[in-house]
């Protein structure tokens, strides 16, 4: 799926922020508070009203007085828009979410168009109407006010699936390093990558994903050999073990640098997810990494990011920014407490032949600086 347009409006320091063109890696650099993570959450949010309603996403992400933009006027407020356009198996769409009344009892409003014809329209406050490529309509009747309809259009676009499947990754290296319980989950990485260890003795019992892990590791950390898991005797659990070259012992996790367990966690979540609709939303990736890593990390997300299935990170590395292309690089930056952001290659025509952190450093792209 190209993503052609996103238009989020009523989130936090989102007063009205739109993007254009994203490419399927895309990089969104500036300084702390600028709203980087705001906008991580922003599309988090929208994955979980459309995958459980209005009601529990608001009670998920701690209530209407943390979620509303406090820089609009009252009214508004209470209000979130999404807006999407986007080319997805070929055809054109369009899809709008409206959150209204969400300090009270939220009311949906949506709109679906599929190759410029609607095939689901729901004005405020009433049930959904299914169209049909014949033109005829049908009421959902009974239909809870909080609750997306898009759940009814999966036979005929993959939006819904896409939507659902939108996860944010805020590692936590210490929390990663621990053994994981019995009871872990091997299906899906936590955001926090607590389960990383079930996750990998899962994957790697696949030969392709046990090689990806272990060729990329050897080029993240020199003197990698191998990395596995293994079952710990007195938990029941699993724990994850190292092996570097010319050493015969295999180090435990808590032995190795939390830069090699936060590169295990991201290697894990893009692998893991690359394969089926979704997007996959990474905070910070060049966290205790080296220059080189993170070029190599950079080149692993954008290997492995796709229209169907982007990878979208936050950063204020200049490295990371290196890294980047020019069209994949956005600039984050707050103004009268609102966050904004620009397209880097829109924006270049003075930097001539410096790299894109010279020219970040040096706010030519007058998009804020790191700090």
């Amino acid at each position: 799926m190209n993503i052609d347009h996103i238009e989020i409006a009523g989130f936090k320091s989102l007063a009205r922020l739109k993007l254009e063109q994203l490419k399927p890696y895309s990089v969104f650099a500036g300084p702390n508070g600028s709203g980087k993570s705001n906008l991580m959450d922003a599309l988090a949010f929208v994955s979980t009203v459309i995958e459980l309603g209005a009601v529990k996403a608001i009670r998920k992400f701690r209530g209407f007085s943390q979620i509303h933009c406090y820089k609009l006027r009252k009214n508004n407020t209470r209000t979130f828009e999404f807006d999407i356009h986007a080319t997805m198996n070929g055809q054109k769409l369009t899809y709008g979410l409206k959150i209204h009344e969400m300090d009270t009892s939220p009311l949906l409003e949506e709109k679906l168009t599929v190759a410029g014809k609607p095939v689901l329209i729901r004005k405020k406050g009433e049930v959904p109407t299914l169209i049909k490529e014949d033109g005829t309509q049908s009421l959902v009747e009974g239909f809870p006010s909080d609750v997306s309809a898009l759940m009814f259009t999966q036979g005929l676009v993959p939006l819904y699936h896409y939507l659902t499947n939108v996860q944010v990754f805020r590692f936590d290296p210490m929390g990663a390093k621990e053994p994981d319980g019995s009871s872990a989950d091997a299906t899906e990485l936590d955001s926090h990558g607590h389960n990383v260890a079930t996750m990998l003795a899962s994957l790697e019992k696949e030969a392709e994903f046990r090689a990806q892990v272990t060729d990329w590791m050897t080029l993240l950390v020199p003197g990698m050999e191998q990395v596995h898991t293994a079952p710990e005797r007195l938990s029941g659990g699993t724990v994850i073990k190292f092996k570097e070259l010319g050493i015969k012992p295999h180090f435990p996790a808590n032995l190795i640098s939390d830069g090699t367990i936060y590169a295990l966690c991201i290697m894990t979540a893009v692998l893991s997810r690359s394969s089926g609709y979704g997007i996959t939303l990474i905070e910070e990736p060049e966290r205790g990494i080296h220059p080189k890593g993170i070029e190599a990390l950079a080149d692993l997300m954008r290997d492995k990011a796709s229209p169907e299935h982007p990878v979208f990170v936050t950063t204020h590395s200049e490295s990371l920014v290196r890294a980047s292309r020019i069209d994949e690089l956005w600039l984050v930056n707050k103004l009268d407490g609102k966050t904004v952001a620009k397209n880097a290659a829109t924006h270049s025509a003075g930097i001539g032949q410096l790299n894109l952190d010279t020219a970040w450093l040096m706010n030519l792209f007058d998009g804020g600086l790191p700090w």
